[in-house]
């Protein structure tokens, strides 16, 4: 059971704003010149009986400065987006779509994970967490005997 979080309701209200705004051309926030970095990594969760799945576009970053914690059933994923290379102190921007700086998501896992097994791999941009689920997490069968 979720409990219910003040700042989560008024993240998602933001989201939902900004939405509306991009809409019809306007924001309200600083996505309108890229800086946006509170979507940033773009994620896949899933899962299956055993675990559960986290892909992350992280093009540009070198794994080394990414961090991952786990906490309760928290996954946090943290890092930093290097400028580009590309002369980015001389000459004038006239589209800067791809954020730089300092980053962190973090996502409410649907159930407890084995924060000691949690596996994470990074390959051409995408980073692979594998998060076994804990023994409390897993679905048990229960057998049926005749009285």
């Amino acid at each position: 059971m979720r409990t219910w979080d003040l700042f989560r309701e008024m993240e998602q209200f933001q989201r939902n704003l900004d939405d509306v705004f991009r809409g019809v051309g306007l924001i309200c926030s600083s996505a309108a010149d890229g800086q946006d970095l509170r979507h940033f990594p773009r994620l896949n969760l899933r899962e299956d009986d055993e675990s559960l799945y986290v892909e992350a576009l992280l093009p540009g970053v070198d794994p080394k400065q990414v961090e991952i914690n786990v906490l309760g059933n928290t996954l946090t994923i943290a890092g930093e987006r290097s400028a580009s290379d590309f002369g980015d102190t001389e000459g004038r921007w006239h589209r800067r779509e791809r954020p730089s700086g300092k980053f962190m998501r973090t996502v409410e896992l649907p159930v407890q994970v084995d924060a000691d097994k949690v596996k994470a791999e990074a390959k051409h941009g995408l980073l692979r967490v594998i998060l076994p689920k804990a023994a409390v997490a897993k679905l048990k069968n229960i057998q049926i005997t005749s009285m």
